[in-house]
């Protein structure tokens, strides 16, 4: 049982790295290409890397009785993907990141109001407390515009919608399935997108994008596999590792400065997730 828990939280970490770095190559692409180039073949690459695999599963991989949901979880995921590139292009890398884990504090409320699961008063008080952590960590006063922060938001939101939409259909959905209608749908949409504001697209700038499919196809198959040997309740904090991995990033490559402001925040948020996390909407 240890090493399981040990496995599951080593695991959780390489995967929290990969979406640092999935962040970091965002960030770096962002000047060159547009956020429909970036969502485009990000999501192009990853059907490339899980294609052969549902290949040799067979129709019984992709075969579903859920269409609608897998197009809303499509379209809440695509939306939420176009919001962080857009973050990631317009705030410091620690904070694009941090600002994608106001999720969990978003998914409460959201299974209150369609799954009809109650808020115990613990996590109501914790949730208040991690959105106080988030604006001492996204303080407006250090620059970032008003605008960002409402897309920040907007994108913690759909991510949560989104992981709720993925526990209504995973007692009938594999993840497999999941990622490969979500991918597929979301290759389709941009692609004209991406055709419409083209951009050339240096030799160097083609590896960084192989290089980001493979980390987001890695890092989700790595989360998925340490859940599977760890409750989230054990190992579940592990998951914001990406935002010390992301400041490390943004400290050595564009020299963003960590501030008391987002330390104390930092230390707020990870109270409040501890609380949350431990509810039953992550077991």
């Amino acid at each position: 049982m240890k090493n399981k828990v040990l496995l599951g939280a080593i695991a959780l970490l390489v995967a929290e790295a990969f979406f640092a770095g999935v962040g970091a190559i965002v960030k770096q692409l962002s000047d060159s290409l547009t956020e429909s180039q970036l969502v485009f073949f990000r999501n192009l690459f990853a059907l490339f890397f899980l294609g052969p695999f549902c290949l040799k599963q067979g129709r019984e991989a992709i075969y579903t009785k859920r269409i609608y949901l897998h197009l809303f979880r499509a379209a809440t995921g695509l939306a939420g993907m176009y919001c962080f590139f857009f973050v990631l292009g317009a705030m410091s890398l620690t904070s694009a990141i941090m600002a994608l884990k106001m999720a969990p504090f978003f998914i409460p409320i959201i299974a209150k109001l369609w799954l009809k699961e109650q808020i115990p008063f613990k996590t109501s008080i914790a949730i208040a407390i991690g959105f106080i952590g988030v604006a001492f960590i996204l303080n407006p006063q250090e620059g970032i515009e008003l605008s960002h922060l409402m897309i920040s938001l907007l994108c913690a939101l759909l991510v949560a919608t989104t992981t709720c939409t993925i526990r209504k259909m995973s007692d009938t959905e594999p993840a497999v399935r999941i990622v490969f209608y979500f991918i597929s749908v979301s290759t389709l949409v941009t692609f004209p997108l991406a055709i419409a504001d083209w951009r050339p697209i240096i030799a160097t700038d083609w590896l960084l994008l192989v290089i980001l499919s493979a980390l987001a196809v890695c890092g989700q198959l790595l989360m998925t596999q340490a859940f599977r040997f760890a409750s989230p309740v054990k190992i579940g904090l592990l998951g914001y590792s990406s935002v010390l991995f992301a400041a490390l990033i943004g400290y050595i490559f564009w020299d963003e400065p960590l501030t008391l402001s987002m330390l104390f925040g930092g230390i707020l948020l990870l109270w409040a997730a501890n609380v949350t996390i431990r509810q039953r909407w992550f077991i």
